[in-house]
């Protein structure tokens, strides 16, 4: 979370950068192409990536971890905010990657 937090403030620090580039007269392409907008985007998207594969393989863990303490798929699901049908899913894949 901590490198996503920080590419989410560069990423706002360059659109800032050219928004200003844009209010001073540049055109649309030159303020993109002053921060180098291809670049900012896709470390953004990255940072992003890995941010939703850390989060979903934490979500395995705690499903997982709650099975082996003996709650239920559901009461795992409500617990952790979302469906039973979700947490049933989270747990076959959580079983598939223990094999």
């Amino acid at each position: 979370m901590r490198s996503t937090r920080e590419q989410i403030r560069a990423t706002e620090s360059a659109y800032r950068r050219a928004v200003k580039c844009i209010e001073s007269g540049a055109s649309i392409g030159d303020a993109l192409d002053a921060i180098t907008a291809d670049a900012v985007r896709i470390d953004l998207n990255r940072v992003l990536d890995e941010l939703e594969r850390s989060r979903h393989l934490a979500r395995l863990s705690m499903i997982a971890a709650g099975l082996d303490e003996g709650l239920s798929i559901g009461e795992v699901g409500r617990r952790m905010g979302f469906s039973r049908q979700l947490a049933a899913r989270y747990a076959k894949e959580a079983r598939g990657a223990a094999s």
